[in-house]
This record gives structure tokens, sequence and C-alpha cells, in this order.
């Protein structure tokens, strides 16, 4: 096995011909985080810090990187995922034997003695050094020369700035993904997928010296190193393998760094596209709403380029069209670009008649340089939404995996304006002032940390301040906020928000003897809704958060006895919300969770208010619609037995002129506002089953 270090002013023949640039970029960029993951194949806990990983990677694309250090105690057996290095950057992180899964991000010391943080913390660590500026850039490209497996890499860095210190390094690591293998805990047996795995650190244990770090150095180095057929009997598959490199002050502080595949890898900058306004809009049916993007090569001379535009969950009947040199265009394109030549190019975007806030991502790719990373943006049209479901940024788990249970409950309620979206896009949805058609944030928060991000929280404030409503649910978001706990995340914006918007109290962070979910007694909104099972969806995280009301809410579901509380309400002078200390998703009975989704929805949107949602509620607890008369809308309360039928209604020479299925929500919401005045007859089929008829007075 052999390793070269060598200083170069030109490249190699082969990437001098590959790439006839520069690769770094000149332009001073935000910082790059390096997750340095402790992990081992005997760590129960393990498998949910591979998850929080992943999912900090996933949210941010070319920002964030992982690598997963097998390490310790919990390392120990067969096969043997570990290496030379691990012990060594354990103890300078400071990794306690048994504190696993654990983690550095950039070796920043964020606090205490020693830069590990627990995984709680990783998400948030990330974003606090992505938000940085860095006084360096890394450029990187690598090639694998498959005859004598040799991989070449060359490092670029730009200093943008001084760095804090004269003295910084270059490391280079080799780590690998798809291994299969043990993992307790990971409910895959021997067949575990294993990600980001360090196989070996190619400019050894603490980096390459570089010496001169002031503002202009432009440093150039290629590293050569030969990649064993194993390691430690472990297959070393090159077609799974990544290159990070990363620059450090000292042999600590990472100040930023990069990753591009081993084989045929680079992050080459090929250009920018770029927004002259926001982009996030608001729209509205069959009318066009407008982006204008610049689109600017970094290549030298002029070079060609591919762009599309890709939709994401766009509704049926929407359309959308970039358009370059006044052409329009859904597919792909070919242009070519001059370097430093901005070319404009104008996103356009038609809503149709259904609800919705998709996303389009206008692609640019080198077609002179394949390899290199396609650049994109992202813009988002919202138009008809009444109800956003958000689902929370955090880990460990992805929100987006129970966002059917708030999906499948409006739909229930009767809902059709809804739609989804994450946490990240709310708060640039607000800070475009495109929000005020929506009248609720439905919060999928589940099981993540931090649950809120302060620019969420200050996203969420400014959405209520303005008239609106929020309903938040899931596990741990007091024990985040409000428990000091080392690991958790509250600040000084999100403690104001839970106390002060939702009216909250925490009192501890429950366990799994809080899992039965009961309506508070007589209470005037939900007190017909039967109990329900609270389940655990986390694979053993059970925590159901106790909490309390404060000064002007109320208590709303209590746990399995009425001394420990689940949920509350609160009504403001100029807003309302629900908050839970489950996620919805906890909650077994499926019946339940729709109608608790069809309660919060009617009172949230301020169908009825006050006294007149309480005799709602109990009008239709008694098998009367209500209210009757009815004007726009009114509600019709069925039974169990009632599951699968219809609903018909009559005018009074016996026709049907209306019929509207019934499904496992047991408050059906029928609009009536198209009918003339008048009085008709409802009653409801069930299989061979028909109910008595009741009387419906509509009012205009």
């Amino acid at each position: 096995m052999k390793q070269f270090l060598t200083l170069v002013a030109l490249l190699s023949l082969f990437f001098s011909g590959l790439f006839a640039q520069n690769i770094v970029s000149t332009l001073p960029l935000p910082k790059n985080a390096i997750l340095e993951e402790y992990t081992g194949i005997n760590c129960p806990n393990c498998p949910n810090g591979h998850i929080r990983a992943q999912a900090i990677l996933d949210n941010n694309p070319g920002r964030a990187f992982a690598i997963a250090i097998h390490q310790g105690f919990f390392a120990q057996g067969t096969p043997n995922y570990t290496t030379s290095f691990g012990d060594a950057l354990a103890n300078q992180a400071g990794v306690p034997n048994y504190g696993y899964p654990s983690g550095t991000v950039n070796r920043h010391l964020f606090g205490g003695a020693n830069t590990v943080l627990d995984q709680a913390n990783w998400t948030n660590s990330c974003n606090i050094i992505m938000e940085q500026m860095s006084p360096v850039n890394i450029g990187l490209a690598s090639d694998f020369n498959a005859s004598n497996r040799t991989l070449t890499i060359t490092v670029e860095l730009y200093y943008t700035a001084d760095a804090p210190t004269s003295e910084n390094f270059i490391n280079i690591v080799l780590i690998q993904d798809s291994i299969y293998g043990p993992q307790e805990g990971g409910d895959a047996g021997s067949n575990y997928l294993h990600m980001h795995m360090l196989r070996y650190m190619i400019t050894g244990q603490w980096g390459d010296e570089v010496t001169t770090t002031t503002q202009g150095t432009l440093v150039t180095r290629t590293y050569t190193y030969d990649v064993p057929y194993t390691y430690k009997f472990i297959p070393a598959e090159i077609e799974n393998m990544k290159v990070v490199a990363f620059i450090t002050e000292g042999h600590q502080e990472i100040l930023t760094g990069a990753q591009v595949d081993a084989i045929d890898g680079t992050n080459l900058n090929i250009g920018e596209l770029t927004s002259e306004d926001s982009k996030v809009k608001k729209g509205s049916t069959a009318t066009e709403t407008s982006f204008m993007l610049v689109a600017n090569s970094s290549m030298e001379g002029t070079s060609s380029f591919e762009f599309s535009l890709e939709a994401n969950n766009a509704p049926d009947g929407w359309e959308a069209v970039y358009i370059m040199d006044g052409i329009a265009h859904t597919g792909n394109a070919v242009f070519d670009l001059t370097k430093n030549s901005p070319k404009p190019i104008t996103i356009k975007v038609v809503p149709g008649s259904a609800a919705g806030f998709p996303n389009y991502i206008l692609k640019m790719k080198s077609l002179e340089n394949p390899s290199a990373s396609e650049k994109q943006i992202a813009v988002s049209v919202i138009a008809g939404v009444t109800d956003l479901i958000v689902n929370g940024t955090g880990g460990p788990r992805k929100t987006e995996v129970f966002q059917g249970v708030y999906l499948n409950g409006l739909a229930a309620s009767g809902i059709t304006s809804y739609a989804v979206t994450n946490a990240d896009v709310m708060s640039d949805l607000i800070d475009a002032e495109a929000y005020h058609d929506v009248f609720t944030f439905w919060m999928n928060i589940s099981y993540t940390f931090p649950t809120l991000s302060d620019r969420q929280a200050e996203a969420l404030k400014v959405f209520m301040n303005e008239g609106h409503n929020v309903f938040i649910g899931g596990q741990d978001i007091g024990w985040d906020i409000m428990s000091g706990a080392e690991n958790a995340n509250g600040t000084a914006i999100t403690r104001d928000f839970y106390t002060n918007y939702l009216k909250a109290k925490f009192i501890n962070d429950g366990s799994s003897a809080n899992n039965q979910l009961k309506v508070a007694a007589n209470d005037p909104i939900y007190g017909g809704v039967p109990n329900s099972p609270i389940i655990d969806v986390f694979g053993g995280n059970l925590y159901p958060d106790q909490i309390d009301a404060g000064v002007g809410a109320q208590v709303i579901f209590n746990y399995n006895t009425e001394a420990k509380h689940a949920a509350i309400m609160y009504e403001a002078e100029n807003y309302r919300s629900v908050y839970f200390g489950i996620g919805l998703e906890m909650i077994g009975n499926t019946t339940v969770r729709n109608q608790i989704i069809a309660l919060t929805r009617a009172w949230l949107a301020d169908e009825m208010v006050g006294v007149e949602y309480s005799a709602a509620v109990n009008a239709l607890l008694n098998g009367q619609n209500y209210p009757n008369p009815a004007k726009e809308f009114t509600y019709i309360k069925v039974t169990e037995a009632a599951k699968g039928g219809s609903i018909e209604i009559y005018n009074m020479n016996g026709q049907v002129i209306s019929n509207q299925n019934i499904d496992s929500s047991l408050l059906t919401r029928i609009d009536v506002s198209q009918l003339p005045e008048g009085v008709y007859v409802y009653r409801v089929i069930s299989g061979n089953n028909t109910s008595e008829a009741r009387k419906l007075t509509v009012v205009r």
C-alpha cells in the first residue's frame, strides 16, 4: 500500500485535461457541516443516530456530510469495522465510554469542556455552523484507476478571507456506503445497512499542513492512495466509496468541508442559479405567477448547459414553464452560457382549480463536465390552501412518514383545500408574506429534535399575531423546549412561543405508563370523543409529554387519569391554538384521530365560536344536525354503524338533491351554500338499514 502527498503548481495531465480552470469557487461561501458520528454494532441506540444523521444529510444536500466512526466498547466484535484512527479522534472529542451514539459537528466547542455532542444536538449544531461564513473554500476532484486501484485526489483551497490561524491542515477521508452487517437495535439482524463508514484517513491522523492562510491564497495539492481490496476482511467496494475533504485550524476546528464520489467525483463550481425576487409567492386559479431568475456560468469561455424544470407535489391541472431567450420550455433544453454573462430566466406557474403548494426546481447541468454537481433553485406557489400540514425538520424520525395521519383526517372531515410543506419552507412562506389565505398550520412535529428552530418559532408567532391558528402535536415538544436538560434545544425564542403563544406548561417527560388518551370530563368541544390507546410508533421510545394549561388555556385531553394532562387549547384575542403532548400518529384508534382532527378543524377555522360551538357539539351528539337552520354548512353526527354508508338529502318533492358518502369520520360536514332557502329532509343509509328522516332548514 502506498500514499503520496505532493504539492503541485499544475494538476496532473488527467486533471488538466478534465478541468481547464480552478475547481474551487472564489466567492465567499458559508461553512459546510462535517458530522463525525461515533457508533458501534453493539449499540442499541446507534440506529437512532444513523437515522438522525441521514435526516441531516437529506435536509442539507451538498452542505452537510457525515463520517461514521466505529470505535470503543460498542464497536467490538465481528465483523471489525474499527480503524486505527478512531481512538485518537474519540479521545480528542471527549467521547464517554458508554455515551453512544455521540458526535462532533466541525469539532466545534458548543459549550462545556469537550466537543462531543449527544445526538439530540446534532441537527441544531449543524444549522448553527452552516449559517457562519467560511474563510476558505474547498475544490475537490477524484479519479480511480481500476487496473491498479489507485485513487488520485486533487484539492484546491481558496481563502476568501484571512483564516483565524496561520496553520491549517487538509484532511482527506475515505468513507464507504452500503455495507451490510450486524447492528443491535436495527431490526435487521445481520443485514443492517451501514452508511458513511470511515475506511481510511488518506492524509494521516491529523492532516497535511498548509502554512499560508491569508486572503487571496490559492493552494493546490494532489494525493494518491492505493485502495486495498479489503479492510479487516470487509470488502472495499470503490463504487460505494466517497471522498470527504475538510480543512482544520490546527487539529481541532473544522472550517468547512466537501464530499465527492470516489470514481470521477468533483465539486467543480459550474456556476450559479440565483433569484431576483422572492422564491415563494401567493397565486390564484388560472392566474400566472412569475419568478425572475438568473443563470451564470463560472466556466472559462463559453460552455453548454442543460436546463430542466421538475415539479414536486403539483396538483393535477397546474401548469409551469421556464422561459429562456423568449422560448417557453417544459422539458430539457440546452443553452450556451459565457462566463460572467448572466442569462435571465423566467419561471411561470399557472395554478389549476385544486389547492396546492408545490415547488418547482430549476436545474442546470454542465454538459462538458457531467461529473460536476448540478446547480438548482426552487420556487414555490401557494394557491387555494386553507389548511397547511407542516412537517418538522428535526430528527431522528422523518415527519413525512406520519403526514398521512393529517391528510386522511382532513379528507375525512370533508376538507379539500389542504397542502403539505416542511417547517423551513413554512418560514419562507411567512417571510414572503404569502400566507394570508391559510387559516391553520397543522404542525406535524412527531418525534424530532430540535422540535422548532428559532426561525420557525418566530414564523409561527407572526402567523398567529396576524390572526391565524395553529395545531401542534408531537412527543417531547415540551421536554425539548422547556426541560433545560443537557440534550434539549430550548432557546429564549422557542420558550416564549411555548409559554406565551401556546399558553402551555411543561410538567415532565412522561413514560410508557401514559398509554391511554381520555377526553377531559364535560369538555364542550371534544366531549363525545371515545378513549383511545396511545401506541409506540418509535421503536421503544414512548415518552408522551405530561403538560398543563397556562393562564387562559384549558385542558382538553388527559392520559390514564385526570391528574395527567395530554392536550390543551387556547383562544387569544386574534388566534386559536391546540397543543397535544403526543403526535396524532400515536393515537391508536383511527376513528378517534379523525374525530379530533374534524372537531379541531371546525373550532380553529372559526366556523363556530364560543357558546355556538359548544351547543353544536352537544346537539350533534344527540343525533340532530347543527346548525339548524343552516346558511352555509351544517354538521351531521352519525354512529359507528353508519360507517361506509351515505347521507341523502331530499327536497320537499322527494327528489334526492345530495348524496354524500360517510367515511371513517363520525362527523360529516354538509355544504348547503348552493341550496335554495327552504325545508329539506335527510336520512342515513347504511347497507340494508335506513335511519329515520330528519328536517334540515336552509336560510339565506
